[in-house]
């Protein structure tokens, strides 16, 4: 294949534009490099915004992977994050009807089902509480307006990601921030009572699930990708303690409108796209630790 991604050049871009050239396709990648990362850039990365993108620079792809996005749940209250979002997702939207790429998937995100008991099926009703979720929830209308307009053969398919980790994630996010305070023995800094579940996944279980949904010529409208299990906030601490050797919870104030639980209900992609890959959480944190803290291994390169 021959695809254009967008935000190649973050976290899940980076790592699925490495699968998929390590796969034999060809791949376009594209960043405006908003968000400073220490990781390497791919290679040929045409720096630009997704908002410059045109009709004829989809056609030579055979499938289009719009990543790009600003993520922060909590910042999406206090910057333009919501109107940023909104508006590269609707040009993107257009720009892809008016080329002739065969197919367009659209990363979306857990927080557009707000909160909910259980595991979420895809048919749950989305009740976003942040304007992140707000502006994904609008992405997800939007596909579907256009997706009964487009052409024979033509597919606009969304891809519901849940909480993704590794070692080249931002250090502001929970799992890298708790991973790095232990190492140091440092405090693993937890809001509220650490009740609250999320559906982690590992970057290489993430990438081999979008790989395979990218794999299939017919993609489902809306699936979900994650592990299909909770792991609470105060029982990641406590295993990154572990792993670590190291660490203490120190405990502030819970954030406000925070969702208490997210976990997927992944039947329908094992379904359709095969069983889900999984790593344990604890070897997926120690290899985490391992790559992101080099000197905090033994010789025989177990976490210390």
């Amino acid at each position: 294949m021959h695809l254009l991604i967008t935000g190649a050049a973050g976290f899940i871009g980076s790592a699925l534009t490495r699968a998929l050239r390590t796969a034999g396709h060809t791949v376009t990648a594209v960043d405006d490099l908003s968000v400073e990362s220490p990781r390497a850039r791919p290679d040929g990365l045409q720096v630009r915004d997704v908002r410059s993108l045109t009709p004829h620079d989809l056609d030579g792809a055979d499938t289009v992977v719009h990543l790009a996005a600003h993520k922060s749940v909590p910042a999406s209250f206090l910057t333009d994050a919501f109107e940023h979002n909104t508006a590269a997702d609707a040009h993107l939207i257009r720009a892809f009807a008016r080329s002739t790429a065969r197919r367009l998937l659209l990363a979306s995100s857990c927080e557009v089902y707000g909160q909910h008991a259980g595991p979420l099926p895809e048919t749950a009703a989305r009740a976003p509480r942040s304007p992140y979720a707000t502006g994904k929830a609008a992405t997800e209308h939007l596909a579907e307006v256009y997706r009964p307009l487009l052409g024979p053969g033509r597919q606009i398919a969304v891809a519901r990601l849940f909480n993704t980790f590794g070692p080249d994630e931002g250090a502001d996010a929970v799992v890298p921030a708790f991973l790095d305070a232990a190492a140091d023995d440092g405090e693993l800094t937890m809001e509220g009572d650490g009740g609250q579940a999320r559906d982690l996944t590992h970057i290489d279980d993430m990438t081999a699930m979008l790989t395979r949904i990218l794999a299939r010529r017919d993609l489902l409208p809306i699936v979900n990708c994650g592990s299909g299990r909770a792991c609470t906030i105060l029982e990641l601490a406590r295993s990154v303690i572990r792993v670590a050797g190291g660490g203490r919870v120190r405990r502030v104030p819970a954030r406000p409108n925070e969702i208490r639980s997210f976990t997927a209900d992944t039947t329908l992609f094992a379904d359709v796209y095969g069983l889900l890959p999984h790593r344990p959480l604890a070897a997926a944190l120690a290899d985490t630790l391992r790559q992101r803290r080099p000197q905090h291994c033994t010789s025989t390169g177990a976490p210390r």
